[in-house]
């Protein structure tokens, strides 16, 4: 079944339970929010394309469900992230938060590794001090871009703990002299 918008009324990022409320699940972006303009054309042509499972590491969880858009003009697929998550990283920003608050408490990076649902998915103590020295470039950056006591500092955001991914996923404009 189809909505006037054409999506699929079925994807929706709630589901129901079995005393017919609505049940909200972590990680998933509700079709209302996903964003329509596409950022290679310009024009309001994304529309939901379903779902695809992730690696989603932390204390909390494994895996989470990502919503999926696709601007057809461009023939470009595009997945949309909860604000916690970093785009290409297995593992969650609340896990390096935690990984971070270690290092800071004077652990060594091997001691520093977060807990994980899955012991078997921890991250290496170089990926741990990767995540530190990121987090400590990310801050001088905002800090001298004139960022003091902003709250988007203290919350694991792609944002606030790892500017050089921002960098590196958001489309680059050309500009004329």
């Amino acid at each position: 079944m189809r909505s006037p918008a054409g999506l699929h009324a079925s994807r929706d990022s709630l589901y129901r339970t079995a005393r017919r409320k609505r049940q909200r699940r972590p990680g998933v972006i509700p079709l209302d929010l996903l964003p329509r303009r596409c950022p290679i054309c310009g024009n309001h042509t994304i529309i939901g394309h379903g779902r695809r499972l992730r690696p989603a590491y932390d204390d909390h969880q494994e895996r989470i469900w990502v919503r999926r858009g696709i601007c057809h003009p461009c023939r470009r697929t595009f997945t949309i992230l909860p604000d916690w998550l970093a785009p290409a990283a297995p593992f969650s920003l609340h896990c390096r938060q935690q990984a971070c608050e270690r290092i800071a408490d004077g652990c060594s990076a091997e001691q520093a590794t977060p807990h994980c649902k899955d012991p078997s998915r921890l991250p290496d103590p170089s990926t741990v001090r990767r995540w530190a020295q990121r987090r400590l470039f990310t801050l001088w950056c905002w800090l001298k871009a004139g960022a003091h006591g902003a709250h988007f500092l203290r919350t694991p955001t792609i944002l606030a703990w790892d500017l050089m991914a921002v960098c590196r996923i958001l489309p680059r404009e050309v500009r004329s002299p």
